[in-house]
């Protein structure tokens, strides 16, 4: 092999080497740029997911209240059902003890 030769074989494999670098370096950039993008997603859906605790959360105190709410309404209806029975059945009793008195 003459030196001719050895330096046509030396300068192909320097351009394969080069190529097959730039190829990599290229994969490397498009990796690089889809982390990247995967890495914004993943802060979004963070940020989403923060959010949504936070409805969550105002949801469920909401919810907490009107429970509340409707506990103290049905405890001051039934106090109202409550009073409301001992005036009228008082009355009842008497008119049924006046109409007893009448028949006997």
């Amino acid at each position: 092999m003459n030196i001719a030769e050895l330096e046509s074989n030396t300068n192909d494999l320097h351009a394969k080497f080069e190529a097959a670098l730039a190829h990599l370096e290229e994969e490397s950039d498009q990796k690089d740029a889809e982390l990247e993008s995967l890495q914004e997603t993943i802060d979004k859906l963070g940020e989403q997911i923060y959010q949504l605790e936070d409805e969550n959360d105002r949801m469920k105190e909401e919810h907490d209240r009107m429970r509340e709410e409707e506990a103290a309404e049905r405890d001051r209806l039934e106090a109202l059902s409550a009073a409301f029975k001992e005036v009228s059945y008082p009355h009842s009793r008497l008119f049924s003890n006046g109409l007893k008195m009448w028949h006997t």
